[in-house]
C-alpha cells in the first residue's frame, strides 16, 4: 500500500488519445546514480519523471502539470494525477518545434519560444488529447532563425510582459538586431523592446521575489583558457543596461580581438562570477516553506557543466545567498552528477512546485528529479535490512510505513482482542526498535504523509506525529456505517485519508470511508458496492483506488466519484496488502496463505515471488525502493524482501 510512486513514466503520442509506452532505461540509470550526489541534510533527491532532453519546465495551473521544452522538436506534459509527486504519465503535446526550448505558462496558455518564433497554445491543463499543432497562435516571429546559441529561455515578469533571452549566433562577434539581448513583449507579441544589451547566451531567468527585478546567468566565450572568462550571474535593475558582450568576453575579461575596441555605454558587471565553463543555466529564486527559512529568497542554480575544458567542471547545483535583497555569497547546494572527471548526470532548470519542493531538469539522462526536505536524506535513507533480511521479536505486526530517513514504522496488534497492548514500534536504521506510541488496541494499516502517521485501529482512525502524541481524527461515533473492522490505510497527495472497512466475515458493513483533511468523513463505498470484504488500498489515479478484497481475493478499481468498481484480477486468497515500486510494477499479499505476487499490471498473471509465510499482511517500499517489507503477522516477523 505505501509509498505510493506511481511511477510509470510514459510517452504518449496522437491528438484522439494516450497511446502510452514504457520509458524506463535512462529513469533506472539516473536512480541508480542518485547515491553518488552529495545532499545536505535533511534533503531528498529522488526521480520525479523521464523525459527525453528535458530542459525548461514550467507549472500549468490548476491541474499542476508540468510543461518541458527539449532542444528539439518535442514539449511534453508531465502529469502528477494523484499528486504524489511522483509522475503517473509524459505526453507528448508537441513534435514540430524548431528547437523548442522555452516554456512558460501565462493566464491559462502555455507559450513555447523556438528558435525563430514563439507561439502560444490554449488550455493545454484542460486537455493533453487536443490538437495543439492545429492551435499554434504565433504571437512573435521575429527571433534570429540562427541555429549558434538558438535555444530561447523565457519568463513571464511582474509587470505582465514575457521575457525572452536571444542569444548571440557565435562565440563572440558583432550582433544585430537581437542578437545578444533580453527581450520583452506583451503576451500578444505586441511592442517588443530590447530589456537588456551585451548578454552572450543566457539560458536562465528570474525575477527576485520581493524587488521583482530581473536576475539572470550568462555563459561566457569559449577558447579562452580553462579558467577564463567566468560566468556570471547578473542583477538587470533597470531596461537599457549594458552587460558586456562582445567588449568583455566575461566579467572583467576581455578577448584579445576586442580589448581595444571602444566600449558604447557603462558596463554592468555581474553580481557573481563562477568558474570559467561550469554553463550556469536555468535557476529560480526559492520562495516556498519545505526548505529551512535560510533557504528563503536564494537562488538554485543548475550548473550544465563544462564541454570543452581540460578537467571537467559545473555539474552541480549552485545556491546564491540573499540578505536584504543583496547578494550575500554563493555555496555548492548538490554536487555529486560528476565523478572522477566522468558526468553522469547535467542539471539544466529549476521548477518550485507549490509544496515547495524543487524539479530540475537533466536533458542528459532525460529525467527530472525532485528535491525535497523534511523526512531525511538521500545519503541516510538506508534500512535495517542492510544489516538482516528480517526483523523478528514483533508482536503480530500488521502493516508497515518507511520513512525516507531510513527508519521503519510497524504496527503491532499484540494479543488479537485485546485493548490497550497494541503499538505502534519504529525499527531504526541500525536494527535497533524503540515504540513511538503505545496503548492501542489492534492498530492495523498505517500509512505516512507530511511527518504525520495515520493508524486505523478496529473502529477508529488516529494521527500520530513523530513526538508520538496520539490524536483520534474519526471513531464509531462520527464515522457513517457501523466501522466493523476498519483495516488498511490509504493518503492521497491532498492529504484525504481512505479507509478500509472489511465487515464481518460475511460482508455485512463493509465499505470505505474518506477523512478529508478538514475532517469531514463520508462513505465513499458500502457493502453493496460488490467489494465483499475491502482490504488493502492503493492510490490508481485522481479518485481512484485498487482495492484487495479479502474475503475473494479478487483485485478491484473503484472509482470514488462514480461509486463503480471493476472487477480486475483474481486468485489472492486472503488479499491483504497493495504496493506499486518505482518501476510501476504491482505486489500484493496474500494473508491467508503466505504469498506475495508480482504484476506488471492490475490486470497482468500475477507471478509468485515468495511464499511458505505464516500470514503475509500489509506490505510497505523500503526508503529506496529496492526492497517490500512484508509483515508476517503470525511469525511475528518483518521481511525485507529483495526486488531488484
Amino acid at each position: 500500500m505505501k509509498l505510493k510512486t506511481l511511477s510509470l513514466a510514459t510517452l504518449a503520442a496522437g491528438s484522439m488519445g494516450l497511446l502510452a509506452t514504457p520509458a524506463m532505461a535512462d529513469r533506472a540509470a539516473a536512480e541508480a546514480n542518485l547515491h553518488k550526489l552529495n545532499v545536505p541534510e535533511g534533503f531528498n533527491v529522488e526521480v520525479y519523471a523521464e523525459v527525453p532532453g528535458a530542459r525548461q519546465m514550467t507549472f500549468g495551473q490548476s491541474t499542476g502539470t508540468v510543461f518541458v521544452g527539449t532542444r528539439g522538436k518535442n514539449a511534453y506534459a508531465v502529469v502528477d494525477k494523484n499528486k504524489d509527486r511522483q509522475a503517473d504519465e509524459v505526453v507528448n503535446i508537441l513534435s514540430d518545434l524548431k528547437i523548442g526550448n522555452g516554456v512558460a505558462m501565462h493566464q491559462g496558455n502555455l507559450y513555447v519560444a523556438e528558435q525563430n518564433r514563439i507561439a502560444r497554445y490554449a488550455a493545454p491543463g484542460f486537455d493533453l488529447t487536443l490538437p495543439f499543432e492545429q492551435m499554434r497562435e504565433v504571437v512573435f516571429d521575429d527571433l534570429p532563425d540562427k541555429a549558434h546559441h538558438g535555444w530561447r529561455y523565457i519568463d513571464f515578469g511582474p509587470d505582465g510582459k514575457l521575457y525572452v533571452t536571444v542569444g548571440a549566433p557565435c562565440n563572440i562577434c558583432d550582433v544585430k538586431g537581437y542578437e545578444g539581448t533580453i527581450i520583452r513583449m506583451n503576451p500578444d507579441g505586441s511592442e517588443a523592446e530590447v530589456y537588456a544589451h551585451g548578454v552572450r547566451n543566457s539560458v536562465g531567468m528570474d525575477f527576485h521575489p520581493e524587488s521583482g527585478d530581473l536576475y539572470f546567468t550568462d555563459n561566457n566565450v569559449d577558447m579562452m583558457g580553462d579558467d577564463n572568462p567566468p560566468g556570471e550571474f547578473n542583477h538587470a535593475a533597470e531596461m537599457g543596461q549594458h552587460f558586456g558582450f562582445p567588449y568583455y568576453a566575461g566579467g572583467n575579461a576581455r578577448h584579445q580581438d576586442w580589448q581595444d575596441k571602444p566600449v558604447p555605454q557603462e558596463m554592468t558587471f555581474p553580481e557573481v562570477e563562477f568558474q570559467a565553463h561550469t554553463a550556469n543555466l536555468g535557476f529560480k529564486f526559492y520562495t516556498g516553506k519545505m526548505f529551512p527559512a535560510e533557504y528563503q529568497g536564494d537562488a538554485i542554480i543548475a550548473q550544465h557543466g563544462s564541454w570543452n575544458r581540460t578537467e571537467p567542471v559545473g555539474y552541480k547545483l549552485q545556491r546564491v545567498t540573499f540578505d536584504n535583497n543583496q547578494v550575500s555569497g554563493h555555496e555548492v547546494f548538490i554536487d555529486g552528477w560528476l565523478q572522477d572527471g566522468e558526468a553522469w548526470g547535467r542539471p539544466t532548470d529549476v521548477l518550485e512546485l507549490p509544496d515547495g519542493s524543487l524539479l530540475v531538469s537533466d536533458d542528459y539522462n532525460g529525467v527530472i528529479y525532485r528535491i525535497s526536505y523534511g523526512q531525511g536524506g538521500q545519503k541516510t535513507a538506508s534500512t535495517a535490512a542492510a544489516k538482516t533480511d528480517k526483523v523478528t521479536g514483533l508482536s503480530m505486526p500488521e502493516s508497515a510505513i518507511a520513512h525516507t530517513d531510513g527508519r521503519v514504522f510497524v504496527s503491532e496488534i499484540g494479543e488479537f482482542g485485546k485493548g490497550g497492548d497494541g503499538q505502534i514500534s519504529v525499527i531504526n536504521p541500525d536494527g535497533s526498535k524503540t515504540v513511538l506510541a503505545g496503548g492501542l488496541n489492534d492498530p492495523k494499516g498505517i500509512d505516512l504523509f507530511n511527518n504525520v502517521l495515520y493508524v486505523a485501529d478496529i473502529n477508529q482512525v488516529f494521527k500520530i506525529d513523530m513526538d508520538g502524541n496520539v490524536q483520534v481524527i474519526a471513531d464509531s461515533k462520527n464515522l457513517p456505517g457501523k466501522a466493523e473492522f476498519l483495516n488498511d490505510l490509504e493518503i492521497d497527495g491532498n492529504g484525504n485519508v481512505y479507509v478500509s472497512d472489511s465487515g464481518t466475515e460475511d460482508g455485512k458493513h463493509a465499505g470505505i470511508y474518506k477523512i478529508t483533511p478538514e475532517g469531514e468523513i463520508s462513505q465513499v463505498l458500502n457493502e453493496k458496492s460488490g467489494i465483499k470484504r475491502p482490504n488493502g488500498l492503493l492510490m490508481d489515479g485522481i479518485n481512484t483506488l485498487l482495492v484487495a478484497d479479502f474475503g475473494t481475493g479478487d483485485l478491484y478499481r473503484a472509482d470514488l466519484s462514480s461509486g463503480k468498481v471493476k472487477d480486475l484480477n483474481q486468485g489472492f486468497g486472503g488479499a491483504d496488502g497493495l504496493v506499486r515500486d518505482i518501476h510501476g510494477f504491482l505486489y500484493v499479499s496474500d494473508w491467508h496463505n503466505g504469498k506475495v505476487w508480482q504484476l506488471a499490471g492490475p490486470r497482468a498473471t500475477p507471478q509468485l515471488i515468495r511464499d511458505q509465510l505464516k500470514a503475509a499482511a500489509d506490505m510497505a517500499l523500503s526508503a529506496d525502493g529496492k526492497q517490500l517489507l512484508v509483515p508476517d503477522m503470525k511469525a511475528g516477523e518483518l521481511l525485507y524482501l529483495p526486488i531488484r
